[in-house]
């Protein structure tokens, strides 16, 4: 009797530990996961942290991240471009809703080689975007959208 009381009263601290977890520890906690390559811990973490904490000021950042998870280690860009869309509609004004606009396009016109989707994703970055730092980079894809590496004179290199 007195193992399954003890077993119990760990359980309850545990489940505790986990229930009270700041915003800065789920996010740190998701980080560790993703280097260790526990990616469904990772997502677990960082998606408790925008429940139990969606005006925190790591939300944006967090979104942000999910998509890059989705995009760079699971490789599925269809939740990749939902998660990046989210940072858009939920967290305007904040330094990763240009980033995720961007990469919105970047999937659309490298990976799914939709141009006409990639096309206005990246019009829209520039609209609401101009003097942004990825705004050259935005014009540049803009130029050769659909455009082989062979037919783009200054990457010609990279293929010789």
């Amino acid at each position: 009797m007195n193992k399954i009381l003890i077993n119990i009263i760990i359980i309850l601290v545990i489940s505790s530990c986990v229930k009270n977890q700041t915003a800065d520890e789920l996010y740190s906690n998701a980080e560790i996961a993703r280097n260790e390559k526990n990616i469904k811990d990772a997502l677990s973490n960082l998606d408790l942290l925008l429940k139990k904490y969606p005006d925190h000021s790591l939300a944006a950042k967090t979104q942000y991240l999910i998509g890059d998870i989705y995009m760079n280690d699971l490789r599925d860009f269809n939740n990749a471009i939902s998660a990046y869309s989210s940072v858009v509609d939920r967290f305007s004004g904040t330094d990763q809703e240009a980033q995720a606009q961007f990469m919105i396009g970047y999937i659309y016109a490298n990976i799914l080689g939709d141009k006409l989707k990639a096309e206005e994703n990246y019009k829209n970055f520039l609209t609401k975007y101009p003097d942004h730092e990825l705004a050259p980079s935005v014009k540049f894809e803009l130029d050769y959208l659909g455009k082989d590496i062979n037919e783009i004179d200054v990457l010609k290199h990279i293929t010789s």
